[in-house]
């Protein structure tokens, strides 16, 4: 989908910034010779006529300002670069070969390894044309020339590609030599045999991976697929020799001189593919290609590919990967000393086109705030640029797609983008990179109410609540560990907290034994294990070990980042019920409901929580209809819940929808003080920690959606409030004997 409308689109090159510090502001402008930019503080966001009214405050710095407008290109598509080398240039007896398991061609070629110059007048190149099938293409100084065999290569299977030029003979030889899934036992071989080849022209020694060059010079035809062990010779393999070649192990050495012979796997965590063929020709990620996945020689000794790195030498392209469209910087901020941690954005317009590039600001070094907000970051990172193209349940799509607006659409609008990790790639294959470093349409004051825009709520009522708090980020929590919360008593996180990194986990263990408190505001949190890039920024991974996925491996669940586990944190032995109280159940995206007191609310250890509160009801109102909803999760002692904590209200009467996308099995669970209640329901849930700590858990990402109602005059309000003085209060809480 494309559109002729002006549209502004940008991003930031980091999330988390300190006062003091530089943040800079890459920016493409589609129909506008010139945009404005003002930075604001979000406060909130345009949630309707029951909300407060949605206005940023504007900060008066010298970068805010007209900008000349320029269109800078979206470049999606993964691949390897590798700089010139006139070895690579000259063009005598060469062999190019490599193990490729194709994904998806749609009607458009896709290159393997290409030397071609732009336009195509010299150089060589191996590639899959449009009809799927396998092509050797020499570059000439008229039209380079074909050599295409006659069969397309089997999706999702692993064949052995070739081509042998001879130059004193003119012979060129084009070979697929197919092979079974999972093995080496080749059954098949489709090549063809050509003599009086010209030889082809010589190229400029610049060589890519999966991709090859436009007229413009510009990388193109990205292939979709794994790749393994490519490699250069500098010898015209005979048909019998390149059967002996495609008959073994891929990283097992060759007899033959090398010009390239690459290891895709090397530190999947570092951009350098190394070259072990001696000759330097190292080659360097473009894009975050998927890497540390199953290769041609997989054999399930191990998910974990630090055992078995042998077996796991593949890379995974994509056409529609993206890391960031590696635009050109247009204006920087130096953050002002005296701005108050919170969330800001940089608000850019033009004509009828507006876009939010948001960025959080920590506190100054001198400042001292006993309450944290956790921005969720992570999971900000993993729902970018959402699509809902797995959404197949009318009830969901058709809600979704009701609330659809504009600036929702430039994600459909503008596909280079990239979409979320709950987005396929168009082969089919899950999404495993998360990136911010691109312009994020849902990062924004408006749109579908979710994630992001709930937790400007948050953000408001601890404007109003605890003015001085400070802002902190997913990627700050994980670098920084538990040293990011010095000074921290009370730590109050997102709406939707549901990725966590292993450091986060250990930062949020060591915070809660030294009596910290948390207040979990949302709902489905702590649930996923990612990784974080170690050396770049707004980077997340994860591999969903979802059982049954052939076109994601069953094999492929480590990170490539730190080689650590993925998958949810219940399978890896740590389900958010041990942490929080509560686990997630169910989810459904019609009208939220409302939680009803139970009676545990009076006890004397949970009173302060319902201090002023005379309803039975609570929050049944808000954006979304209700404070319950969306999202939810229930306590479950089996699963960690302490057997001391007080469900102090649970939700009731939700609809049908609810019910479709259950998670769980276990849902009458009984707690000491209470009876069984309705198996849909969200718990609100308090216990005490054994160092004079606590949690309090609502259970619900609707909750705060409901916080700003009648301008926060309300109980859902009243009750995060009490809440928070009573977590504030350094009296130590006591567990009950």
């Amino acid at each position: 989908m494309t559109s002729n409308r002006a549209a502004i689109l940008a991003y930031a090159d980091r999330d988390s910034v300190k006062p003091g510090e530089n943040i800079a502001f890459s920016v493409s402008c589609l129909n506008l010779d010139s945009f404005d930019c003002d930075f604001v503080r979000l406060l909130g966001f345009d949630a309707g006529a029951e909300m407060p009214p949605f206005q940023p405050t504007v900060m008066a710095v010298p970068e805010a300002k007209r900008y000349p407008g320029r269109e800078q290109p979206i470049r999606a598509g993964s691949y390897i670069e590798v700089e010139g080398s006139s070895r690579l240039a000259d063009i005598g007896p060469v062999t190019i070969c490599a193990n490729v398991m194709p994904t998806l061609v749609a009607g458009e070629p896709r290159c393997l390894l290409s030397t071609l110059t732009p336009g195509g007048c010299g150089g060589v190149a191996l590639r899959v044309e449009a009809n799927g099938c396998l092509a050797a293409i020499l570059g000439d100084r008229g039209k380079p020339r074909i050599y295409c065999l006659d069969r397309p290569l089997h999706l999702w299977r692993w064949s052995f590609v070739a081509l042998s030029y001879d130059p004193e003979r003119r012979h060129l030889l084009v070979l697929v030599h197919r092979c079974p899934s999972g093995t080496h036992d080749h059954v098949g071989a489709n090549w063809i045999a050509t003599e009086h080849v010209d030889r082809p022209a010589r190229g400029d020694g610049r060589l890519l991976i999966a991709a090859e060059r436009d007229e413009n010079g510009v990388p193109h035809h990205h292939f979709n697929g794994k790749i393994e062990r490519p490699r250069i010779l500098a010898a015209a393999l005979s048909h019998e020799e390149l059967c002996d070649l495609a008959s073994s192990k891929p990283m097992e050495s060759v007899s033959w001189p090398r010009l390239g012979d690459w290891d895709l796997l090397g530190e999947p965590v570092s951009e350098i593919v190394p070259d072990q063929s001696g000759c330097g020709h190292d080659g360097v990620c473009i894009n975050q290609p998927t890497r540390a996945v199953q290769g041609s020689n997989w054999e399930s000794p191990t998910a974990d590919w630090r055992r078995a790195p042998e077996q796991y030498g593949a890379a995974h392209f994509h056409h529609d990967d993206i890391e960031n469209p590696g635009w050109q910087e247009d204006l920087r901020l130096t953050v002002p000393n005296d701005w108050p941690s919170g969330c800001y954005a940089a608000r850019l317009r033009g004509a009828d086109a507006e876009f939010f590039v948001p960025f959080f600001v920590r506190k100054a070094a001198d400042a001292i705030s006993d309450v944290a907000f956790l921005a969720p970051t992570a999971t900000y990172a993993a729902y970018a640029n959402l699509t809902m193209q797995r959404q197949t349940n009318e009830y969901n799509l058709g809600c979704l797609a009701s609330s659809y607006t504009p600036l929702d659409l430039l994600a459909l609008e503008h596909p280079g983008l990239g979409k979320s990790l709950y987005d396929p790639h168009d082969d089919g294959s899950e999404r495993s990179i998360g990136s911010l470093r691109r312009p994020v349409v849902n990062l924004q004051p408006g749109g579908w109410l979710w994630n992001f825009q709930i937790d400007l709520c948050i953000i408001g009522w601890l404007a109003r609540t605890a003015p001085e708090h400070q802002t902190l980020t997913d990627e700050d929590l994980d670098r920084e560990g538990l040293a990011a919360l010095d000074g921290c008593q009370v730590l109050v996180t997102g709406s939707h907290p549901e990725y966590w990194s292993l450091s986060m986990l250990q930062a949020l263990d060591g915070f809660l034994a030294r009596g910290g408190r948390l207040m979990y505001l949302g709902g489905n949190g702590f649930y996923w294990a990612i990784d974080f890039h170690p050396q770049r920024k707004g980077l997340i991974e994860i591999r969903r070990r979802r059982p049954g996925n052939g076109r994601f491996g069953a094999g492929e669940a480590y990170s490539s980042f730190l080689g650590r586990p993925c998958g949810s944190w219940s399978n890896l032995g740590r389900p958010e019920q041990s942490f929080v109280g509560v686990g997630y159940l169910t989810e459904a995206f019609d009208r939220s409901s409302y939680y009803r007191r139970l009676a545990a609310s009076e006890y004397p250890r949970a009173r302060f929580i319902f201090e002023g509160i005379i309803e039975d009801i609570i929050g049944d109102f808000g954006i979304h209809g209700g404070a319950a909803g969306i999202e939810i999760d229930v306590i479950d002692e089996g699963l960690g819940t302490p057997r001391h904590a007080l469900v102090v209200a649970s939700s009731e009467q939700h609809g049908s929808s609810y019910a479709r996308t259950l998670g769980s099995s276990k849902f009458f669970t009984r707690l000491w003080n209470d009876a069984p209640r309705e198996p849909i329901r969200a718990d609100m849930t308090f216990f005490e920690t054994p160092s004079g700590g606590a949690v309090f858990s609502v259970g619900s990402i609707a909750w705060c959606s409901s916080l700003p109602y009648a301008d926060y005059a309300n109980n859902v309000a009243q009750i995060s409030e009490n809440v928070l003085r009573r977590f504030r209060d350094p009296t130590p809480f006591k567990m009950p004997d």
